[in-house]
């Protein structure tokens, strides 16, 4: 009798694990980048430039720039001041006031400072010192004279001279050359004169009209 293998155990393959999918983390959302500040041009105030060298014939004009008036006249120890006044209301300087604070001007050379150059014009003078006292008590000194001598010999009373005087100061000798010729020029330009040596209500020390 022949012996037989008992018949083999079926195989059973153990179930595979159920497969699950990779759970990745969930992708954020871009972000929106807050919106930026609205840019604005940076506003600049305006520039207000200084007025130019008073000219010829309008010197009434320099009364209309009040702010100047606030400014301090700087005054150094020794310098040369380049000085603008005018007559209140553009009043017309005849010419015996103009005689008048010609000499006046003149009077005062080597007192209240060194004089070196003055025009006296129809409503206005120009006039380069280099001052002994302050400029303040020089002004006063011209003004007050001469108006009260006009006054006395026109038969009248008021005010002759503007308030404000306009001064500036000269740094170098090419400036004061340019003021010495500006002052000079200025009867030409005012069509009162055809050379300036003509002119009697001008001097320029070791120039013109020196005769002291």
């Amino acid at each position: 009798m022949k012996n037989e293998k008992p018949p083999a155990e079926p195989q059973v393959e153990p179930p595979a694990e159920p497969q699950t999918e990779l759970q990745t983390e969930p992708q954020a959302e871009p972000q929106a980048e807050p919106p930026g500040e609205p840019q604005t041009e940076l506003q600049t105030e305006p520039q207000v430039e200084p007025p130019a060298e008073p000219q010829v014939g309008q010197a009434s004009r320099l009364s209309e720039h009040s702010w100047r008036r606030h400014l301090p006249h700087i005054q150094l120890s020794a310098g040369y001041y380049f000085i603008t006044f005018t007559t209140h209301n553009r009043q017309f300087l005849h010419p015996s006031h103009k005689d008048c604070v010609f000499e006046a001007i003149r009077f005062l050379d080597g007192k209240s400072y060194e004089l070196y150059a003055v025009v006296v014009l129809d409503d206005h003078v120009h006039m380069v010192i280099n001052p002994i006292d302050t400029l303040s008590k020089i002004m006063h000194s011209i003004k007050s004279f001469t108006a009260h001598e006009i006054n006395k010999v026109s038969n009248r009373s008021g005010k002759l001279w503007h308030d404000e005087n306009f001064d500036s100061v000269i740094r170098d000798e090419k400036e004061l050359l340019e003021k010495l010729n500006y002052i000079a020029n200025n009867p030409i330009k005012a069509n009162l004169v055809e050379e300036y040596e003509e002119y009697k209500w001008l001097y320029i020390k070791g120039w013109i009209n020196d005769y002291k």
